[in-house]
């Protein structure tokens, strides 16, 4: 009976799909006839059109103002055509259209009733052996819009009010006022890589009309004109930082005409845009940081400092050695040179390692739950982690430091742990402190790094594959693997590499979103320390700014150094003493001031919204309010909850707008919102009880 059930729901489910279809399309129709019958280009005069939208941008954009008030153009012009105003090229030939008035209205028509976006949703429900806050309400978030989804799938349209608009494309911009006639946008965004198109539009569209209605509705437009693929990712980047990066994870996106150009920003935009949504952190991650920074300066472990280079960091070459498949087949090579070199050993690696009789000169950690100590106690050798120095970061779980005698921590960037100690207005002892930039997701990036930061210019990649050309995942020798190289399903890889990306030594491989976005930030950082020369011997993902390499093409220089003192000078030379800072960072800690800051982001939620463009407002008031907090001495109070605000703010969005009904949109934002409440009233109780609780989570069962 259960089966019959499903199988009548599912039919029923069916048939409703399809009558919402019929709908949308009868719909359709009728808009379109309407325009057929009714759409009359408006007569204007172009000369005091383009007056009035030149002042108007003086006064909301003046960089725009600026950029074309003597612009002549190179390409495109306006040419008499009909009776009308077209777009020509150089050989007079109409670019955009004979009827490109009226194609333009019913084109974007059609998309109001079929609209394209970019969407970056969160994995399924995940465990949550730990307990964390985060996962619980996530969860029940992403279950929440799961089942919307899944309700209001096919009748998704243009809603009446839009969070983010990216527009692929302006001509000469006819659609916009159909578009804002229909549609409260609260964030436009317009890439157009022809100046001359926009220019145009300063004599054929009402820019200064658009601008005021944006302005009265508290709506923003930002133009990215002119720009490549690579250069409008970057710019809408970084237009999502700093006015919400959760509509990166919905963004509606109209494409008003097709070039290569368009379609290569179009596509990089879909394929990308979780490089802007993800990787931010959340609640208790962050309590943890805060936690383990306390115990590890207690600890007294010295903190990387600034520091001048020393003179063997010109030419002495370093092996980053990670635990891709790759690994294993350079195990010969590194062990014949090793002591041409310093072996750097990351996370994982180190049972690997381990296993073939490498002992590296030093050895890296980053991530802050006590699953690491598991993990490094699996090796099953004390004295041969001790001998080992650890480079690692605040971050790091106390218990891991415990399993070497000696060890350096650097400040990772962005926490909130180092907020406090590099806020000058905190007063913390930070003059000879650094940071660490581009040093997460995975242990390979804490490892360049730390050597870049230091001052190494040789660097070789073994192991760093971030992806797979090949069944194997990780070194065969890795705790990933049995002693007879079977699978031992801690990683499945099946479910993570959902992606494809060019390759090293490879045409393709397999990579997940973790790894790709490891070698986004590789190459970052090279881009940044240009003289550094690495070399890329792995098989897997290609490492922009990195140079692919084989082992016949490696020259060594021959060495007489000393590894053994050269390592314990690296100790000294770049450490911070951190007993005065210590105290410092804890009375800052002891003011407790968190609670006071989420009744705050609380009291932005209370009042009642009667709409879902005051839905949209609600949210972005809370963002606003969260970044106010920068630039001050609580910048600390935001790093706490960035994440937090982006993860629920993400799925909060697409509860109010995947329905077609406003109304439902907005019963299912209260249910978001509710969840949203109760995970901030658990922050508070959290915090108050575990600020100064490391993380004691055994994991030793599973990483054996």
């Amino acid at each position: 009976m259960e089966n019959l059930s499903h199988n009548i729901n599912s039919q029923i489910a069916a048939l409703e799909g399809l009558q919402q279809q019929h709908q949308k399309n009868l719909s359709l129709a009728q808009e379109i006839d309407a325009i057929y019958q009714n759409a009359q280009l408006p007569i204007v005069d172009p000369t005091a059109l383009y007056a009035a939208n030149m002042a108007a941008f003086k006064l909301y954009i003046p960089d725009i103002h600026a950029s074309f008030v003597d612009y002549q153009p190179a390409k495109f012009e306006l040419a008499q055509r009909h009776g009308e105003l077209h777009l020509v090229d150089v050989e007079d030939n109409i670019v955009l259209g004979e009827n490109y008035y009226r194609d333009g209205l019913i084109d974007f028509e059609k998309y109001r009733f079929n609209p394209q976006l970019t969407r970056v949703d969160f994995s399924d429900e995940i465990d949550n052996p730990i307990n964390f806050v985060h996962v619980k309400y996530i969860n029940q978030l992403t279950n929440l819009v799961s089942q919307v989804n899944q309700q209001h799938k096919q009748e998704l349209i243009l809603p009446e009010a839009v969070n983010m608009m990216v527009c692929f494309g302006l001509g000469l911009g006819y659609y916009l006022p159909l578009m804002l006639s229909k549609h409260q946008v609260k964030r436009l965004y317009i890439y157009e890589p022809e100046h001359d198109f926009f220019y145009a539009s300063l004599f054929t569209l009402d820019w200064a009309e658009i601008l005021q209605q944006l302005d009265a509705n508290n709506s923003s437009l930002h133009l990215c004109l002119g720009a490549n693929e690579d250069d409008f990712f970057a710019d809408i980047s970084s237009e999502l930082i700093a006015k919400g990066r959760y509509d990166s994870t919905f963004s509606f996106c109209y494409k008003h005409y097709a070039t290569e150009q368009m379609d290569k920003a179009l596509e990089k935009f879909n394929n990308q845009a979780y490089q802007v949504a993800f990787g931010f952190g959340f609640f208790d991650d962050s309590l943890l940081a805060l936690a383990h920074q306390y115990h590890n300066l207690n600890k007294h472990v010295p903190l990387l400092g600034k520091a001048e280079p020393l003179p063997e960091c010109a030419t002495l070459p370093v092996f980053i050695l990670a635990n891709g498949p790759s690994l294993d087949e350079h195990i010969d090579y590194i062990i014949a040179n090793r002591d041409k070199v310093l072996l750097v050993s990351c996370g994982t690696t180190i049972r690997a390692l381990h296993q073939y009789g490498i002992k590296p000169d030093f050895h890296l950690e980053m991530e802050r739950t006590r699953t690491t100590h598991s993990v490094l106690q699996s090796v099953g050798d004390e004295a041969y982690l001790r001998s080992i120095p650890l480079l690692t970061l605040n971050t790091i779980s106390p218990d891991v430091l415990d399993l070497f005698d000696r060890q350096l921590m650097a400040l990772k960037m962005v926490e909130p742990s180092t907020e406090i100690i590099m806020n000058p207005a905190l007063g913390c002892d930070n003059d000879n402190l650094t940071q660490l930039m581009y040093c997460n997701p995975t242990v390979a990036n804490l490892a360049l790094s730390f050597f870049t930061q230091m001052g190494f210019k040789n660097i070789y990649l073994f192991g760093v594959d971030l992806g797979f050309s090949g069944d194997a995942h990780h070194s065969k020798k890795s705790i990933y693997y049995d002693q007879s190289g079977q699978d031992k399903q801690l990683f499945n890889k099946k479910a993570l590499a959902n992606l494809v990306a060019p390759g090293n030594h490879v045409d393709q491989v397999e990579t997940t979103m973790i790894f790709q976005m490891s070698a986004v930030g590789l190459t970052a950082l090279l881009r940044l320390n240009p003289e550094v020369n690495c070399y890329n011997l792995g098989q897997g993902i290609r490492i922009d700014n990195t140079i692919p390499t084989y082992q016949a093409d490696i020259c060594l220089p021959d060495s007489t150094l000393d590894k053994a003192l050269f390592v314990e000078q690296m100790l000294t030379h770049y450490a911070v003493d951190t007993r005065v800072l210590a105290q410092q960072y804890s009375h800052i800690l002891h003011q407790n001031l968190f609670s006071e800051f989420v009744d705050e982001m609380l009291a932005l939620l209370q009042p009642s919204v009667a709409d879902r463009y005051a839905a949209l407002e609600q949210l972005q008031q809370q963002f606003i309010l969260l970044h106010s907090k920068y630039e001050t001495k609580d910048a600390f109070l935001a790093d706490m909850l960035r994440g937090t605000l982006q993860h629920c703010h993400a799925s909060i969005i697409k509860l109010l707008l995947l329905p077609a009904s406003a109304e439902q949109g907005l019963v299912y934002y209260q249910q978001g919102i509710a969840i949203f409440v109760n995970y901030l009233q658990e922050t508070k109780v959290k915090y108050n009880k575990e600020l100064f609780e490391a993380d004691k989570t055994d994991m030793s069962a599973t990483w054996q």
